[in-house]
C-alpha cells in the first residue's frame, strides 16, 4: 500500500493553488468587466508586435522555449495621442501591424486603455481561472485519497490480520518517477489458508535500496484485512519473532 500522505501534501498543495488561481482569475475578470462598463469606446491601430520568449524547464530536463507577440496600439482622444501595448500576448500573433481594432479607455485617464475585444480582454482571467478550475478537483481527489489511505493504514496498524509473508522482489518501480529518479519497492507474498488463494503486498516507494535494511530476511510482516486481504502493508521494521 502506498503512503498516503504524499497524496495528501500534493493534494493540500494542488488545492490551494486551485483556489488561489480560480479566485485570481474571477477577481481579474470582475476588474476588468466593471472596467469594460465604465469605459469610453474608440478605434485604434496596431502600430507594432513586439515579441517576447519564455524559457521554461520541463521535468525531464529539456529545455523548452516559446515566444508570443504582443501588440502595440495607438488611438486619438480630443486630438492627442495615446499608445499602449497591450498585456495579453499570442502565437501566432492575434493581431496585424496596421490593423484596426476597438479600444476601451478611461474617459479621466485615457492612457489607461486597453483592446475592448471579448478574447484580448478576458483571455488572461480566463487561463488564470480555467487552471484553477483544473488543479481545484484534482487536489481535492488526491487530498481526499491521501486521508483514506492514511486511515485504513492506521486501521491495519490496530486491527490488521498479521502475516509473515514471502519477499519475492526488492527493485526499483520503473512505472513511477519520483524526483526524477525510479524509487525502490518491496513485493510479497503470502496464501491465505482459508481460501487457499496467494496474495500480494507492495511496500511504500522507498528513496534507497531496502536491502541493507533487511539483512538478507526473505520475510517481511504484512497487515491486511481479512474480509479484503488486498487492503494491505508491508512493515518493513518488524523484525520476526526467533523460532
Amino acid at each position: 500500500m502506498r503512503n498516503g500522505r504524499l497524496f495528501t501534501i500534493v493534494g493540500g498543495i494542488f488545492g490551494l493553488i486551485g483556489l488561489v488561481l480560480l479566485c485570481v482569475g474571477i477577481a481579474i475578470a470582475a476588474s476588468t468587466a466593471g472596467f469594460l462598463a465604465s469605459a469610453e469606446r474608440t478605434d485604434g491601430t496596431v502600430v507594432e508586435l513586439t515579441a517576447r520568449t519564455s524559457t521554461t524547464r520541463s521535468s525531464d530536463g529539456h529545455t523548452r522555449r516559446a515566444t508570443y507577440w504582443y501588440p502595440t496600439v495607438e488611438f486619438t482622444v480630443g486630438g492627442r495621442r495615446y499608445a499602449f501595448q497591450s498585456s495579453t500576448g499570442s502565437n501566432p500573433p492575434s493581431h496585424q501591424k496596421g490593423e484596426s481594432v476597438p479600444v476601451a479607455y478611461d474617459p479621466d485617464n485615457p492612457s489607461d486603455a486597453r483592446i475592448a475585444s471579448f478574447s484580448s480582454a478576458f483571455l488572461a482571467p480566463l487561463i488564470v481561472g480555467g487552471l484553477g478550475v483544473v488543479f481545484t478537483p484534482i487536489g481535492t481527489v488526491l487530498f481526499v485519497k491521501g486521508r483514506r489511505i492514511a486511515r485504513l493504514r492506521a486501521w491495519l496498524r490496530e486491527q490488521g490480520q498479521q502475516v509473515w509473508a514471502e519477499i519475492e522482489h526488492v527493485g526499483r518501480d520503473f512505472s513511477v518517477r519520483v524526483n526524477n529518479r525510479h524509487p525502490y519497492v518491496v513485493h510479497a507474498t503470502w496464501q491465505d489458508e482459508r481460501t487457499g488463494r496467494t496474495y500480494t503486498a507492495a511496500s511504500d516507494h522507498l528513496r534507497d535500496d531496502p536491502s541493507p535494511r533487511l539483512r538478507g530476511r526473505t520475510r517481511v510482516r504484512v497487515l491486511y484485512d481479512a474480509a479484503d486481504p488486498d487492503r494491505n502493508l508491508i512493515d518493513l521494521d518488524a523484525l520476526p519473532s526467533p523460532s
